[in-house]
């Protein structure tokens, strides 16, 4: 499978490309005040109003100061973006280089995370991260049922004003 590998906090993450809409450069976001601290605000993408994630505090990281990118995704029916410290490659890694993570690993939450792996095939146009851990994100786990029913009836409020 092909995996987006971005970098928060100095380490290596990567997400099934298949989630991955666009890459874009961070830009001014819009605070909504009854979000949540790990909703950075929201963007404007082509009319769209899209949350976007700060990986950072959702992951119980200091905030980041200084260039970030926002990675889109697809999350059921909707967009959702993930601001991440830097997107850095593409990336194959088979089934078989995927482990079990262990329960805390480097203090990030196990519910996030669907394993660690490392790369069979490097894909992108940087220098090849060889034998480095990639935490692969379990992405449906990043916001829970609750936090995207309140992300949806947000959004259906924006639809109509």
């Amino acid at each position: 499978m092909r995996y987006t590998i971005f970098d928060i906090a100095d380490e290596n993450f990567g997400i099934d490309i298949q989630w991955v809409v666009e890459i874009r450069k961070s830009q001014k976001m819009h605070k909504i005040p009854e979000f949540p601290d790990f909703i950075a605000g929201v963007i404007s993408v082509r009319g769209e109003i899209i949350p976007v994630v700060d990986m950072r505090i959702r992951f119980g990281i200091s905030e980041k100061a200084g260039k970030q990118r926002i990675v889109l995704i697809r999350l059921e029916e909707d967009k959702v973006g993930l601001l991440v410290d830097n997107v850095t490659d593409i990336v194959e890694i088979s089934e078989e280089k995927i482990s079990k993570p262990p329960r805390l690993f480097k203090g990030f939450r196990a519910e996030f995370i669907k394993g660690l792996g490392q790369e069979d095939a490097y894909v992108g146009t940087k220098t090849s991260r060889s034998n480095k851990v990639i935490i692969i994100l379990d992405i449906e786990r990043i916001l829970t049922s609750e936090e995207k029913i309140r992300l949806n009836s947000f959004k259906e409020k924006t639809k109509k004003n």
